[in-house]
């Protein structure tokens, strides 16, 4: 199927054609200030991304006037959808709605009539296909350093999940710490605030930088520290074990996402 689709759609066939695509200009960024009291300039208080719009033009086509009211109906038919993928390119996918559609007057043509399409991505980046690494955790020791390198244009929030060795019983782990070097942020699991103090074989402690929690098999448990943004290229990240290690393993999981 040829690209661009909508929720599937191909906008590029024998019966619509896609002429113009306008998606490589960045999302609109609000920024905002605030005075520093009894200081010189000013701090950002917001500056992130807010929504994206992609606009593509084009043609839809038909055989005859009835034929070409007919594919114009199928048209609006799939653009009615809404939060559908939208996909522009080969392995990056949006999450649009169509904000505006401007499609000619068939009455005024026998077989063609041009469109305008405008669609709103309210999360203003496009994601590529979710990518996996492991580690191996050393038994023994308590402080174990990684490089994992970081994919996309703009910042991933990754899940980590540790999981100890397959047997019964409670291993010596009481607490995992993940702090991410460029950063310096650091985030917590502390067996000693929750009911069980330590890990269990054949367990895992999952940190979701994402959600912004840590889930001790699955359940969500407390935290202390900040999750930090892990930002395209080489990231570097130190696991310190409290109590003692047993080995394991250790797995990132992210999304790319692009701007």
């Amino acid at each position: 199927m040829a690209l661009p689709t909508f929720s599937a759609f191909s906008l590029q066939d024998n019966n619509y054609i896609t002429t113009g695509i306008e998606n490589r200009t960045w999302p609109s960024r609000e920024l905002k200030t605030s005075k520093i009291a009894r200081k010189p300039g000013s701090k950002f208080v917001a500056e992130e991304f807010n929504e994206r719009r992609v606009r593509l033009t084009g043609y839809v086509i038909g055989s005859s006037s009835s034929d070409l009211k007919d594919k114009i109906d199928t048209l609006y038919a799939t653009l009615q959808k809404k939060s559908q993928i939208l996909q522009i390119e080969s392995g990056r996918y949006y999450t649009a709605s169509v904000a505006s559609t401007v499609v000619g007057d068939p009455l005024y043509s026998q077989d063609y009539v041009p469109f305008e399409l405008e669609f709103l991505c309210a999360d203003p980046f496009a994601y590529g296909t979710p990518l996996t690494a492991q580690m191996t955790v050393t038994s023994g020791t308590i402080i174990q350093t990684f490089t994992t390198v970081i994919s996309g244009s703009y910042y991933a929030e990754p899940s980590l999940v540790y999981t100890t060795p397959s047997a019964t019983g409670n291993t010596t782990t009481s607490g995992v710490r993940i702090l991410h070097s460029q950063t310096g942020e650091w985030a917590d699991w502390d067996g000693t605030g929750t009911s069980d103090i330590y890990l269990d074989y054949s367990s895992s402690i999952t940190f979701d930088y994402k959600n912004y929690k840590i889930l001790q098999g699955t359940n969500q448990v407390n935290h202390t520290g900040t999750f930090a943004a892990w930002d395209p290229g080489n990231n570097e990240f130190t696991v310190t074990f409290n109590g003692n290690t047993v080995g394991g393993v250790l797995e990132i999981s992210y999304t790319p996402r692009y701007l």
